[in-house]
């Protein structure tokens, strides 16, 4: 459920029309991002990989954009949690 809104949310909020305007080859393009949920559920340490370097921003930019989360536990203590988010998008 998690990761399904995750997914729901960057696509309504990435700007897919980036890559079309600087010139990528068509095709699946794929941003790697990973980013940190801290024991407040604040969204820290975002870093990207991309194609091209507006798409590695767009992609920072979208990640900023999630709300606060809740944060995860072990037993039952706040602790950071990695996550790594998959971008990818079709140029035609």
């Amino acid at each position: 459920c998690f990761i399904k809104q995750i997914g729901k949310f960057v696509n309504r909020k990435f700007n897919v029309g980036l890559a079309e305007e600087l010139g990528l080859s068509s095709g699946t393009q794929r941003i790697f991002t990973l980013f940190k949920i801290d024991k407040k559920g604040n969204i820290v340490d975002i870093q990207a990989r991309a194609p091209h370097k507006k798409l590695q921003q767009e992609a920072i930019r979208v990640i900023n954009l999630l709300p606060k989360m809740e944060p995860g536990k072990q037993q039952g203590n706040p602790v950071v949690v990695k996550y790594a988010l998959p971008i990818a998008f079709k140029i035609q």
